[in-house]
C-alpha cells in the first residue's frame, strides 16, 4: 500500500501517519512565509520613516540656510 493513500483499518476509514507529517511540514512553511512577510513589511515601513525623516531635515536645513547678503 503507497504510504500517502488512505486505508481502511478494523472498520475505521482512518489516513496514514505520514500525512499530518506532510500537514505540519506545510505549516511549518506558511509560518516562516509569514514571517518573511512581516519582516518585508516591516522593512519597508522602516525605509519609508527614514525617507520621510531625511527630507524633512533638508526641508529644514533649506529654509534655516543663512542666504549671503549682497552680491
Amino acid at each position: 500500500m503507497d504510504p500517502g493513500h488512505r486505508s481502511v483499518s478494523g472498520g475505521v476509514y482512518s489516513r496514514a501517519p505520514e500525512v499530518s507529517y506532510v500537514k505540519e511540514r506545510r505549516g511549518r512553511a506558511v509560518k516562516k512565509l509569514l514571517l518573511v512577510a512581516l519582516a518585508a513589511i516591516g522593512g519597508l515601513l522602516v525605509y519609508r520613516q527614514i525617507q520621510a525623516d531625511r527630507a524633512e531635515q533638508d526641508l529644514w536645513t533649506e529654509a534655516t540656510d543663512s542666504v549671503p547678503t549682497g552680491s
